[in-house]
């Protein structure tokens, strides 16, 4: 599958989001009340570079703009953003011109990750994790999808950047068993926790 390029405006944030997924965010910046409010008016998402220490990372997340919760007089407001895509950010301008805010252009790479692998398909059934929103743990042919594992297991925005950065399915597949190991020891000792206060 060949990439494709788009330009978009940009805001960079310490925040990595799979698709589906959706956060709210205090804008406050003039320069990024500037884009929400055109992107109110005209619909059309924007990214969100990915920053960890200070540094803009390759990888980031577009979204789009779900509605915006709460508006003061100084035009300050609290937004509720969905992620629709990844992207690869090949280049960044920090200011556009006759905008406050900056832009780049990003390129999609193809994410259709899935596994067979038996290991992480069982440990998927037996943790009954929430796949899909609507069919919960949903296998489609013993096979997974792996952002979808992801955004199941709930990882903080340095484990989904790490994990996504990793763009070879064998390490992705290994990451999420090791994170799912270490949830299935948890509940077990949630579970024998549990087990040894109802026995007293």
């Amino acid at each position: 599958m060949g990439s494709t390029t788009k330009y978009m405006a940009m805001f960079p944030l310490p925040v990595f989001l799979l698709p589906g997924e959706e956060i709210p965010l205090r804008i406050f910046e003039p320069r990024y009340k500037q884009l929400i409010n055109e992107c109110n008016e005209t619909g059309d998402t924007f990214g969100i570079p990915y920053v960890s220490n200070d540094n803009i990372k390759s990888y980031g997340s577009e979204v789009e703009l779900v509605n915006i919760v709460a508006k003061n007089s100084l035009g300050e407001m609290v937004i509720l953003i969905k992620a629709i895509a990844n992207f690869h950010l090949l280049n960044l301008k920090e200011k556009l011109p006759d905008k406050l805010y900056g832009g780049g252009i990003i390129e999609y790479i193809d994410d259709r990750f899935t596994t067979t692998n038996p290991e992480l398909v069982v440990l998927v059934k037996k943790l009954n994790l929430n796949l899909d929103p609507i069919m919960g743990s949903l296998i489609t042919g013993d096979s997974v999808n792996l952002m979808n594992v992801a955004k199941a297991i709930q990882l903080d925005s340095d484990e989904k950047f790490a994990f996504y950065s990793l763009r070879n399915e064998k390490q992705m597949v290994n990451y999420l068993i090791k994170r799912l190991r270490f949830i299935e020891h948890i509940q077990l000792q949630e579970k024998l926790l549990e087990n040894n206060f109802s026995l007293n």
